[in-house]
């Protein structure tokens, strides 16, 4: 396996082409190049000239449509659909929501308590002080705790209000709350 640099652009544009969570940057690029493992190099690759400029240059990638992907993508996973709990459903769509863009989902937690609660903090103990029996979890990949002795309909609640700061789709908010 050999490790290659590409620039941010061409990074989004081959991730946005992502089938499904878990493939690689290899399986990707094989299916984009119709390249299978048997197929052989030209022997003007091997002899290292310069491979031929592409013809059309790639069209920007659209941000919105690869969130949309991402989580429609998530919805359809194995991992996803083997999570027998709600909360565990909720933990893998907040973990999903931050990667997409950490600096909209810090605005949409910071917007985010109830009348009394915190919901979401930069540690464990923060959620502690505003109850004991907060049951307070790390977000997997991010820098959060959020606390999880909610009843499903309020990790719906915040699932919404945090995909609704995020500008997704009501359709999609509404299809992902309905999975939890």
């Amino acid at each position: 396996m050999k490790t290659i640099e590409v620039d941010d652009e061409l990074y989004s544009y081959i991730a946005s082409h992502t089938k499904h969570i878990g493939e690689s940057a290899s399986d990707i690029l094989r299916r984009m190049l119709k390249f299978s493992a048997t197929t052989q190099p030209t022997a003007s690759a091997v002899k290292g000239t310069p491979a031929a400029q592409p013809v059309a240059e790639a069209k920007p990638v659209n941000p919105v449509k690869d969130k949309v992907r991402a989580m429609r993508e998530l919805l359809l996973s194995d991992e996803y659909a083997e999570q027998k709990k709600a909360v565990n459903r909720f933990m893998l769509i907040l973990t999903i929501l931050y990667s997409l863009d950490h600096h909209a989902f810090a605005e949409a937690t910071e917007s985010l308590h109830g009348r009394t609660r915190v919901y979401f903090a930069a540690d464990e103990q923060t959620l502690l002080k505003n109850g004991n029996q907060t049951k307070p979890k790390h977000v997997p990949g991010t820098p959060y705790w959020v606390i999880t002795n909610t009843n499903t309909g309020r990790k719906c609640s915040m699932i919404e209000h945090i995909m609704q700061s995020m500008q997704f789709p009501a359709e999609l908010i509404e299809k992902v709350c309905g999975t939890i």
